[in-house]
């Protein structure tokens, strides 16, 4: 069954965690994709790239 693939204990990452910690949690875990949990709900997933485009964005905005 699907159940006997699925991983039980998944990392995820908290919808108000800060683009930083994530990047941070990005390093650490060497994933490519982690689910983000809000109020214990999956509502989505984000990515290495997703977190780059946030940072470069923020650069953006700093150096205005």
């Amino acid at each position: 069954t699907i159940e006997q693939c699925m991983a039980k204990d998944v990392e995820t990452i908290d919808g108000n965690m800060n683009v930083f910690d994530a990047a941070n949690k990005f390093l650490n875990a060497k994933r490519r994709r982690f689910p983000i949990i809000e109020d214990g709900k999956l509502i989505g997933q984000i990515s290495q790239k997703d977190i780059l485009k946030a940072a470069i964005q923020l650069k953006g905005q700093n150096w205005k």
